[in-house]
């Protein structure tokens, strides 16, 4: 009776045992190589900063009516600067017109403005739909002209008091524009508009500026 040798017996596990540290061995390396991936992507971030505002963008239209009130800078309807017209405009005469200075300038020199003109006049009365206004532009400059009278020739037609028609004009910045308003009580006015009780006419210069 033979005996069988044991080697191989004894090698078999031995075998095992390197198959499982080779296995071993390699999910190391799978693991190290993942491990050197994560460390190698790099981060990093960048920032950037800006600011808005208006205030180098301010913007102001001043409106001149007399050389009493000056140049004046908070008119609203409720508190309108005063335009005369001449002491003549509450006793109107047919064919005979009155005349209004006005300047408007904008004084802080960053925007130009696009001005809307219109007039309304609280309460209507029979004379708003009889009287014609007119207005001219006498140019800039910071002094006010002399010549708002009938010896300006450009005036162009705005309507009546009763149905005026928009006019506008443009000041450029930190500059001056002055006009030039004319009303006229209609040559045709008959007896009926005789000794109508003076009312107040509102007029709005609305600027706007779409400057860059």
């Amino acid at each position: 009776m033979s005996t069988t040798p044991q080697t191989s017996q004894t090698a078999a596990p031995t075998q095992n045992r390197r198959k499982k540290a080779r296995a071993i061995m390699a999910s190391g390396l799978v693991l190290g190589v993942g491990a050197a991936v994560t460390l190698a992507a790099w981060s990093d971030t960048a920032w950037g900063v800006s600011e808005f505002g208006t205030g180098d963008s301010a913007f102001n239209v001043q409106a001149y009516f007399s050389s009493t009130q000056g140049w004046d800078e908070f008119l609203t309807q409720d508190k309108a600067g005063t335009m005369q017209f001449g002491p003549a405009s509450k006793a109107l005469v047919p064919g005979v017109p009155v005349f209004q200075l006005v300047g408007l300038h904008e004084e802080k020199g960053k925007l130009g403005a696009d001005i809307t003109i219109t007039q309304q006049s609280v309460p209507s009365n029979a004379l708003t739909s009889k009287v014609a206004v007119s207005i001219a532009e006498l140019g800039g400059g910071n002094s006010a002209p002399s010549n708002c009278s009938a010896a300006a020739t450009n005036f162009k037609p705005a309507g009546t008091l009763a149905a005026p028609t928009t006019s506008t004009t443009r000041v450029e910045k930190n500059d001056y524009k002055w006009l030039c308003l004319r009303a006229e009580l209609a040559p045709t006015a008959g007896l009926d508009s005789a000794g109508i009780a003076p009312a107040p006419v509102f007029w709005n210069f609305d600027a706007q500026s779409d400057d860059a």
